[in-house]
């Protein structure tokens, strides 16, 4: 694979931070400071539309375009831009899913993408969800983004959780020969680079942005193509991977998701409504600075996608990598119930 296309999403994202800056202030697409965002200042929220930008670029440069990549372009965009009006007007939560939702049928009908096949996942034979594949297809996306923008909390994570499963997908696409997924998945990668240095102000060439509802939702989005047309037998261009492997490279952001959704459920508040309960929350409060919250959140993440890439290349049954997945969700939730004691007791 040449390097090109991963240099021009490098590059273009790098070059839209930039030229990006005037228009968010322009147009007053900031975040700025109130109870739940404690950041400094008002941040301009264009990180999601540099990183879609340079993305498109590059996929656009890089070869004739599939119809799958085409309606994948389409979608992202109309969610990127979904995402924009949300950042920009706070909408309601009635007409961003209607947004959300019409622009996952774009791939979903447009391309007949959607997840069907989930493998020998309880060991009796493939579960073949047929045409329920398509709403399972909409759930997975919508928790993608969900998972995806709850995440986003400090600076660093949201960049590093998309990193961290766009280069476990092409870890595990370049040992099942998945050619289109492998390269893709890289410029999703490598657009993330430059978003990530401004995000935590590692030099000060550029200033700080963040992703916004844009980001989030594109991020979500690009994951669950990638890994519907990996695996699904039907769409994959080498041999397909086993679907629950998908679990494992975006394990971080989805088992906390679940988490606090659970304990919402279970005190009585709506499992949608925000907070700071997340995990990034309860390190903060236990008394983790924000850099090693993020180390040590990005090291738990790291070493959950190893382990399920591991299991991709030793090719183990799914209903192993399932059990595993799922005492390794046990293990995860006990962190909860450590850092809130260990934060009670330091009140």
């Amino acid at each position: 694979m040449s390097m090109i296309p991963l240099f021009i999403a490098l590059g273009a994202t790098a070059l839209m931070l930039r030229l990006m800056h005037p228009v968010a202030e322009l147009v007053d697409l900031l975040d700025k400071p109130c109870n739940r965002k404690r950041h400094q200042g008002a941040v301009p929220l264009i990180g999601g539309i540099a990183v879609f930008s340079g993305v498109a670029i590059s996929m656009v440069f890089s070869a004739e375009l599939q119809l799958q990549a085409r309606l994948f372009l389409v979608s992202s965009a109309m969610m990127v831009f979904i995402g924009m009006l949300d950042d920009k007007f706070d909408l309601s939560v009635r007409l961003r899913l209607l947004g959300q939702f019409l622009a996952a049928s774009v791939i979903i009908f447009g391309g007949h993408l959607y997840i069907s096949n989930l493998g020998n996942l309880f060991g009796f034979g493939i579960v073949d969800l047929g045409v329920w594949g398509i709403p399972f297809t909409y759930l997975a996306i919508l928790a993608a983004m969900n998972a995806y923008n709850m995440i986003d909390g400090i600076d660093g994570l949201l960049g590093a959780m998309g990193l961290i499963a766009f280069t476990g997908i092409a870890s595990v696409a370049a040992l099942n020969n998945q050619a289109q997924v492998y390269q893709y998945a890289l410029m999703a990668a490598f657009a993330l680079i430059p978003f990530i240095i401004c995000n935590m102000t590692i030099t000060s060439r550029y200033r700080k942005v963040f992703m916004g509802d844009a980001g989030s939702m594109f991020v979500g989005l690009t994951v669950v193509w990638l890994l519907s047309q990996s695996t699904q037998p039907q769409h994959a261009d080498g041999a397909s991977i086993m679907a629950v492997t998908s679990l494992w490279l975006v394990a971080l952001p989805i088992m906390d998701m679940v988490s606090v959704m659970i304990r919402r459920a279970i005190s009585g508040r709506n499992p949608t409504s925000p907070d700071r309960d997340h995990i990034h929350h309860l390190y903060l409060r236990a008394g983790f600075s924000p850099r090693r919250t993020l180390a040590i959140l990005v090291g738990i993440a790291m070493i959950l996608a190893a382990i399920g890439i591991l299991l991709e290349w030793a090719d183990a049954p799914a209903v192993i990598s399932l059990a595993l997945f799922l005492a390794a969700y046990t293990l995860y939730f006990q962190q909860f119930r450590i850092l809130k004691t260990h934060f009670k007791t330091e009140r």
